[in-house]
C-alpha cells in the first residue's frame, strides 16, 4: 500500500520505519545519523520553547523527514476548538514542514488538560460532531490529519456502533487519515472481546497512514539481537495489521521508560524484519 502509485491518491509518502524523537537522543541522533526512516515529535514539546531546540530540531530535520504527533486536540470535546492552540500549531507547521500530522480520537475532560484523553461514545451523533470538526481543524491547518485510536478500558462506556466501523466512518466523512496504534487495539480487543481480524478487515486499509508500534508488552525487556520479532501479542498483531493493510509507515514509540538510542534503533530493525516476513 505505499503511496505514489495511484495518482488520485492524496495521502502523504510512505516513510518506512521510525522512531518516536525524545529530547535525550537528539545529540546523538545528530551526531550519529542512525539508520532509521524518520521520526515523530510530539507537538507541545516545541509548541512553547527555546529558539535552541527549534535549532536542534532543524539539524534532524537536515537528515530526516518529520512528523508531528499531538495530545492536546481532544477533537471529539463539546465545547469549541482551542483556537489559540491551533494558531501555534500551526505556526509549528510553518516551521516544521511536518510530513504529516496527527492527534488522537477522544476527547478531553472539562478542565481540557494536556493529555487527558478520553474515548468517545460510538454513536451516530458523535460521527456527526466529530466530522464538522475534523473538517474544521482541516481547513485552518490546510491538511488532513491523522487520528489514532485510544483503548477502551473496563469502565469505558457502551458503544451503539462498533470501534472500527466508527473510525471508517469519521475517516471517510472528514476524509481524514488513521493512526493505528498497535497497543490500544490489543487493550480494546482484550477488554471488550474483540476479534482483532475482524477489526482489521473493518478499516478502511487506503487511509491507514501510520503505525504506532510500542514493542514488546515487556517494553523494556528486550531481547537479544539476532532472536527476531518478539512472540508476543503486541508483535504478533503488528504482523497481523500488516498482512491486512499493507506496508504503512511505522514509528517506534516507548511511554514506560527511554532506552539508549542504540536500543530503540534496534526496535526499529525488528519491526523491519517483522513486516518484511508478512510481505514476503
Amino acid at each position: 500500500m505505499m503511496t505514489g502509485n495511484d495518482p488520485n491518491d492524496r495521502r502523504p509518502p510512505y516513510l518506512g520505519f521510525g522512531l518516536q524523537l525524545r529530547r535525550e537522543h537528539i545529540p546523538s541522533v545528530i551526531q550519529q545519523h542512525p539508520d532509521v526512516g524518520w521520526f515523530e515529535i510530539i507537538s507541545e514539546n516545541y509548541l512553547d520553547t527555546d529558539n535552541d531546540a527549534l535549532r536542534q530540531l532543524d539539524k534532524v530535520r537536515e537528515h530526516y523527514p518529520v512528523t508531528m504527533h499531538g495530545i492536546s486536540l481532544a477533537v471529539g470535546s463539546p465545547w469549541p476548538l482551542n483556537q489559540e492552540y491551533l494558531a501555534g500549531l500551526k505556526n509549528l507547521i510553518s516551521r516544521v514542514e511536518p510530513a504529516w500530522i496527527s492527534d488522537h480520537l477522544c476527547w478531553s475532560g472539562a478542565d481540557n488538560s494536556q493529555g487527558k484523553m478520553l474515548p468517545l461514545p460510538f454513536a451516530e451523533e458523535t460521527i456527526d460532531h466529530l466530522v464538522n470538526r475534523i473538517q474544521e481543524v482541516q481547513g485552518f491547518l490546510g491538511r488532513q490529519i491523522l487520528l489514532e485510536n485510544v483503548p477502551a478500558y473496563r469502565n469505558t462506556p457502551d458503544t451503539q456502533i462498533p470501534e472500527a466501523e466508527f473510525i471508517r466512518e469519521v475517516a471517510t466523512r472528514s476524509d481524514s487519515l488513521i493512526l493505528l496504534d498497535i497497543a490500544n487495539l490489543h487493550i480494546t480487543c482484550v477488554t471488550r472481546g474483540l476479534d482483532a481480524d475482524d477489526y482489521l478487515q473493518q478499516l478502511p486499509a487506503q487511509r491507514v497512514q501510520q503505525i504506532h508500534l510500542a514493542g514488546s508488552t515487556q517494553l523494556c525487556d528486550l531481547q537479544m539481537p539476532g532472536s527476531g520479532p518478539a512472540s508476543d501479542p503486541i508483535w504478533e498483531l503488528y504482523r497481523s495489521t500488516i498482512a491486512v493493510v499493507g506496508p504503512v509507515s511505522t514509528i517506534i514509540e516507548r511511554v514506560d521508560c527511554i532506552p539508549s538510542l542504540d536500543e530503540m534503533v534496534w526496535e526499529v530493525s525488528k519491526a523491519k524484519q517483522a513486516a518484511k516476513l508478512v510481505v514476503a
